[in-house]
């Protein structure tokens, strides 16, 4: 199949998952509209691609309403309106990048880049998978640069033990997707070794994601309370003071950081395999 013919593709099955998507409320419109875009983009790196990317929206928006209410008491749940655009391109931009890389390149250099364009993917539903379930662990998150130090939920850079391993089973059943693709004749196919590159580097990218947060993303600390946060007023209504980061380095930018750095890992290690 042409690159274009799976972007043609890619796009009448994107209208309706994104009527589906709007409907329920998980995509505000405009980031809705630019899921069609993706959902091409996607499809002309392959089947494959397009299945991981479909597994990584329904299972990231199912666990975004899990416990949606207590989310929204600790002023951690996604907008009323779904994800935004930006957050959609933070989250799928670097993986619609290496998925059309791959699709116009030549054969020998298509499972390098379908590697990359599946770890972004496995880095992203990672990173979702840790938020997303993170924020339901009873304990508070601790900042990952510094263990001792507790954070707000949702805080970027916070992590929880449940979150970790949330993580690590969205990374693990990305790849897991990739491989059930490959195995009914996805083209290229992918082997055990480069399918456990994926997985890895998705975990990877969660976790340079938590680091990006901790140490570029700009942190408030609360005097009140006494803890950090991404807020410039704290849940409790104190005004907040800035402790660390760049305040133009948000969580969008935070998640294409990480996604890049690990798909673009992937690629160099799939490349040498």
């Amino acid at each position: 199949m042409e690159a274009w013919q799976g972007f043609a593709i890619g796009v009448i099955l994107g209208v309706p998952l994104a009527a589906y998507a709007r409907r329920k409320k998980y995509l505000s419109r405009s980031a809705a509209a630019a899921s069609v875009i993706f959902s091409g983009l996607y499809m002309a790196g392959g089947i494959g691609v397009f299945a991981a990317s479909l597994f990584f929206f329904f299972s990231s928006s199912a666990l975004t309403k899990l416990g949606y209410d207590l989310k929204r008491r600790m002023n951690v749940s996604e907008p009323e309106e779904g994800r935004t655009l930006m957050q959609v391109v933070g989250a799928g931009g670097v993986a619609a990048l290496y998925s059309l890389l791959s699709a116009l390149s030549p054969q020998s250099a298509r499972v390098p880049l379908l590697v990359g364009a599946y770890a972004a993917i496995a880095s992203s539903n990672a990173d979702t998978w840790a938020s997303e379930l993170g924020s339901l662990s009873g304990r508070k998150p601790r900042l990952i640069t510094n263990l001792s130090v507790e954070v707000e939920p949702g805080t970027s850079g916070g992590v929880t033990l449940l979150g970790a391993l949330g993580s690590l089973a969205g990374s693990l059943l990305t790849g897991l997707v990739a491989l059930i693709a490959s195995l009914l004749g996805a083209s290229p196919p992918l082997g055990v070794a480069t399918i456990a590159v994926v997985v890895v580097a998705g975990w990877l990218g969660e976790v340079l994601d938590s680091v990006v947060g901790a140490t570029l993303q700009v942190k408030y600390y609360c005097p009140r309370c006494g803890v950090l946060t991404d807020k410039k007023v704290h849940s409790c209504g104190a005004t907040t003071v800035k402790y660390s980061g760049s305040s133009w380095v948000t969580n969008e930018v935070t998640n294409i950081i990480a996604t890049l750095l690990s798909s673009t890992f992937s690629c160099v290690v799939a490349a040498h395999l």
